[in-house]
């Protein structure tokens, strides 16, 4: 028996192929998310909910953790659509992605210094944006992980007893991220550098340092006695 023609697939109208594509994506079913919001901006590049259609496909992307496709998207939707009330969800979400591609702290820290070059630009161009906080929260984690990153370097050159390059790294923490959770052991390996190196007036120094900026931290009790002690050998020399 011979079939009859293909019956050709049904065009729905701008405002039914959105709402479909809506639905897919509110059951998150992504994958056909991305196919039903590719249609409508192929078919409709015209419709007044397009930017929206397409800030929802790249979202889909980001859903599926696929971020490669979804900064692609983003960056699209802010080429296209600039003045889109959605425009600083756009922005955030581009450095959002590059986040999430960044490689663990030891690694090459490209993807997180792209990050936090794209969070800077957010927050001069959106600061009313209501996306504000979670940028910030997100700068942080940045400047945190190329903070550990430069730290486990100078950590890593203690152990090798290469202390000159030591404090390069460690003396970097103190002067560039000082507002991370990395610069109260990165000023107290400063003095440790100092003291293996029988440089016992810096050690001092630092050790003080440390204490005055950091009284509260699990390190200051060691940091005492190494002080103490440094302390009792001087006044022990005196006599």
């Amino acid at each position: 028996m011979a079939c009859g023609p293909k019956q050709p697939s049904l065009i729905l109208d701008a405002e039914d192929q959105f709402a479909l594509a809506k639905r897919e994506f509110e059951k998150k079913h992504y994958e056909q998310a991305v196919i039903e919001f590719q249609k409508l901006i192929f078919n409709y590049p015209g419709a007044v909910f397009i930017d929206s259609a397409q800030y929802l496909l790249s979202v889909s992307y980001f859903d599926q953790k696929d971020y490669p496709s979804a900064v692609t998207e983003f960056n699209k939707f802010m080429s296209s659509f600039p003045t889109s009330l959605l425009s600083d969800d756009a922005a955030f979400m581009v450095a959002l992605c590059d986040f999430k591609m960044s490689a663990r702290a030891e690694l090459d820290q490209e993807r997180t210094s792209k990050a936090l070059e794209e969070l800077k630009s957010f927050l001069d161009d959106y600061p009313e944006s209501d996306r504000t906080k979670e940028a910030q929260d997100l700068l942080t984690e940045c400047r945190s992980k190329l903070a550990k990153k430069v730290y486990e370097s100078g950590r890593l050159y203690f152990k090798m007893r290469q202390y000159e390059a030591a404090l390069i790294y460690l003396n970097d923490i103190i002067n560039e991220y000082h507002d991370t959770k990395w610069a109260p052991p990165a000023q107290f390996h400063i003095a440790e550098t100092y003291f293996k190196q029988k440089k016992f007036d810096q050690a001092k120094e630092e050790y003080q340092k440390f204490l005055e900026n950091f009284p509260e931290d699990k390190l200051a009790g060691k940091a005492k006695g190494r002080l103490e002690k440094l302390n009792s050998e001087n006044n022990q020399a005196k006599r």
